[in-house]
Formats: structure tokens, sequence, C-alpha cells
């Protein structure tokens, strides 16, 4: 299954905001509810989001297009699989690991670079743990535009 949502409500803000890119979100879970949750949530936040139900789909849709961050149940099959070659892959690519038993998380803990929600959780956990991880790849973006304008001009 293969939602897909933007926001495409007339822009009646500032002007700077329609050459803004949205940040895109894959949304990786068989739960329904916790899709339904998830998307209300990501178009509150402006965010374009894909949700579908599998790794294995989640692996595929990742080779094919761009996404800023990932938030992926870490109980479905193949999980550990898709995080670890979504870090090793996309390095750019933030990552939230929904988890539900507390064993587990110590399991996922080992994946760098992943941020870590447990399940249920609440909309204002969910919202920072989105807002600090584009926040989060916001800034690597910026730190590796520096980098770049940098080296360019100490070439000249």
């Amino acid at each position: 299954m293969l939602h897909h949502g933007a926001d495409h409500r007339a822009n009646h803000s500032q002007p700077n905001q329609t050459t803004k890119k949205k940040e895109r979100i894959l949304v990786v879970d068989q739960d329904a509810l916790t899709c339904d949750f998830l998307a209300n949530i990501i178009k509150l936040l402006g965010c374009e989001f894909e949700i579908i139900n599998s790794a294995d789909e989640a692996l595929e849709i990742l080779e094919k297009t761009a996404f800023d961050l990932l938030i992926a149940d870490f109980h479905l099959p193949n999980s550990k699989q898709l995080l670890e070659t979504s870090l090793q892959k996309h390095p750019q690519l933030q990552t939230i690991c929904m988890i539900q038993h507390r064993q587990i998380f110590f399991e996922a803990l080992r994946l760098p670079g992943a941020a870590f929600v447990p399940k249920p959780f609440n909309f204002d956990d969910i919202v920072q743990k989105i807002h600090q991880a584009i926040h989060h790849k916001n800034l690597q973006q910026i730190e590796n535009d520096f980098r770049r304008l940098r080296q360019e001009f100490f070439r000249l």
C-alpha cells in the first residue's frame, strides 16, 4: 500500500516560501492508525510524504527517490536491513525508528545516526523528533555547502 501526501493549499504567506524546497518524508509501517496519525502530523508540518507498509518496498523506493527523513517501525520484517542499508547508502538521510519494546531499544541503539521514539508516541514527541531530524539535515547541508564554497574560494 502506497500513500502520497503533500500540502496542495495555495500559498498566501511570504513569497520566499514558494521557492523553499519542501522536506520529503518516507514512512514505513503496517499499522493503519500509526500511518494515519503520522500522515496528519506531516500534513500539518507542510512536508511531502509517502507511506508504505514494508521494508522491502522502502528499499526499492529509496533507490529511485530522494527523501530527507525516514520514519520506520523497527519491528517490521527486514527493518534492520532497511535501516542499515539506508544509513550506508544515504548518509544524509535522517532516520527515526519507532520501537515498542525496551529490549529492542538496546539493539536499535547500535544503528549510528538514527533517532528513536517509543510506540505508542504522542503528538508532541513525534513532532519534536521530526523537527530535530529536519533541522539536523539542514545543518548538514549548510556545512557541506560551506565546505564546498571554502574549497572553491581557496582554489582561486
